[in-house]
């Protein structure tokens, strides 16, 4: 399995999901983001044949490091983006989203700063390839917990390519 972060023309992207088929999806995992009042940013990865959208979440709490990445901006935890949460994504259901035009702009791109480090793009490729194989074992030490807390990605798969031939 290779996972790769989808990088355009070399920089990050920060991508915003498309309600209607965020809300698709929430009949299917009640793990999926239901707020409708807060807009659904995230970047894209590849796994295999399909894109998956890893979203942010400005709400930092403490979370288990294996399902998440911390965004720093001077060693203060600003931001935090949800592995556990991410979803199977194709293009058309998602917009770039631009940053000048936002207005957390400088917000967005302290975080984009963050996660364009080589060693950070490193963590998320390791991260979330040790999810996907871990709930794709359930002799994993890690099984049980992950299956859990995170999206029921298999499902998802399966109802993202029904949704896409709508």
């Amino acid at each position: 399995m290779e996972i790769e972060l989808k990088i355009k023309n070399g920089h990050l992207m920060v991508y915003e999901v498309n309600c209607e088929y965020r809300r698709y999806l929430e009949q299917f995992d009640n793990k999926i983001s239901q707020k409708d009042s807060r807009k659904f940013y995230g970047i894209l990865i590849r796994k295999d044949k399909y894109e998956y959208c890893i979203p942010f979440t400005s709400k930092v709490k403490h979370r288990n490091s294996k399902l998440t990445i911390n965004i720093k901006n001077k060693n203060k935890i600003i931001a935090q983006l949800l592995l556990n949460n991410m979803i199977p994504i194709k293009e058309k259901q998602v917009k770039l989203v631009d940053i000048e035009k936002e207005k957390y702009s400088d917000y967005l791109k302290s975080e984009i700063i963050y996660l364009s480090n080589k060693k950070v793009i490193n963590e998320i490729v390791n991260k979330t390839s040790y999810i996907f194989r871990v709930l794709s074992n359930d002799k994993s030490i890690d099984y049980k917990f992950f299956k859990k807390l995170c999206c029921d990605f298999k499902k998802l798969e399966d109802v993202y390519l029904k949704y896409n031939k709508e």
